[in-house]
């Protein structure tokens, strides 16, 4: 399993303020589509107070999470979806 990496740094890709009801929709949103997707794992989003930050995934693959997000949320992400490795603990 790979660890993916979603950036939201952007204009189009910073993450907007929501409240907690927002939050819950979009939380039952990805857990919806994830059903379909045994093998990808969303551990976060991680956001400061401006919408800049990451969503952090394990997947097969960046294009995996990217189809998940396109149909959680019905576009794909804007800013960059990439693979990384740990090199250093």
């Amino acid at each position: 399993m790979a660890r993916i990496i979603i950036f939201h740094f952007t204009d189009q890709g910073k993450v907007p303020k929501l409240t907690g009801e927002e939050l819950t929709g979009l939380r039952t949103q990805f857990l919806d589509v994830l059903k379909d997707y045994p093998d990808v794992h969303f551990n976060g989003m991680f956001i400061d107070e401006n919408g800049m930050g990451i969503c952090d995934w394990e997947a097969p693959n960046p294009d995996v999470v990217k189809e998940v997000v396109q149909k959680a949320t019905g576009f794909p992400p804007p800013d960059p979806t990439i693979q990384v490795n740990q090199v250093l603990l």
